[in-house]
């Protein structure tokens, strides 16, 4: 098996394995790996859209949608009203911003613990060659 190939089929190895998890990570937060990404692009970034989410984490806005219905239910986020009546800004409540601390720290051990024996270099080098298949991915 060439190189790359063998690459992918690591990640594809990997990839499942680690938001099962990750899920059962975030399972006594009520919170699924779809709705976590939100919370913490939110979190990271600010306020946005769901276009603009739908956008940032490629998916179809439809699916936005029903996350962020589940997180105000769940009083993670807020809709804040845009100058147009149509736009509609989703917002990191203080229930969602603590909510991500906690998620945070506990996933810091789970993710250090993936990478045990990696050098900060190998880790670095992980990264860019995800961010450049991901480029190449979007050509």
């Amino acid at each position: 098996m060439k190189k790359y190939q063998q690459f992918f089929t690591e990640y594809i190895q990997f990839y499942r394995p680690v938001l099962n998890r990750l899920n059962t990570l975030l399972a006594p937060y009520q919170l699924f790996h779809s709705q976590w990404g939100i919370l913490k692009l939110l979190w990271f970034e600010g306020e946005m859209t769901s276009a603009e989410i739908a956008v940032r984490k490629q998916v179809e806005k439809p699916s936005v949608t029903k996350i962020i219905q589940r997180l105000l239910e769940m009083e993670m986020v807020t809709i804040r009203p845009g100058t147009d009546r149509r736009e509609k800004w989703i917002v990191l409540t203080p229930k969602g911003e603590a909510t991500v601390i906690k998620v945070m720290a506990d996933l810091e051990v789970f993710y250090e613990g993936l990478l045990e024996g990696a050098t900060r270099e190998d880790i670095e080098a992980g990264i860019r060659i995800m961010k450049l298949a991901n480029q190449n991915l979007h050509k």
